[in-house]
């Protein structure tokens, strides 16, 4: 199992807005930097407009299982900053496999899997 970072720091966010290649799904953002370290770093970001926070942090807790799960295949020495995008309503139906399907799709685009 590889060992991933969790990115926390505010000025983190920031560098890789600006310096990761954005990539997007119909559910998640990604943006992707890759770094000099041997291990991959993960950030993930959901907005105060989606939901209470039960539900963001229910968001958050999807996300890194779908990733968890695939982490294995993606390559090392890379900054993943995931974000969900507002405009999809988490109570509409989506599920943990439409999520987790969605981050596989846009990994393959990227070539990092």
């Amino acid at each position: 199992m590889k060992k991933t970072e969790i990115i926390k720091k505010n000025y983190e966010f920031k560098y890789f807005f600006k310096r990761g290649k954005y990539f997007s799904g119909k559910y998640i953002e990604i943006f992707i930097h890759y770094n000099k370290l041997k291990n991959n770093r993960l950030g993930i970001i959901v907005s105060k407009k989606v939901g209470n926070s039960v539900v963001r942090h229910r968001i958050r807790r999807i996300i890194k299982e779908a990733y968890t799960e695939i982490e294995e295949k993606i390559d090392s020495n890379i900054n993943i900053l995931i974000c969900w995008k507002k405009k999809s309503e988490f109570n509409k139906g989506i599920s943990y496999f439409d999520i987790k399907r969605d981050m596989i799709d846009i990994f393959r685009k990227v070539d990092v899997i």
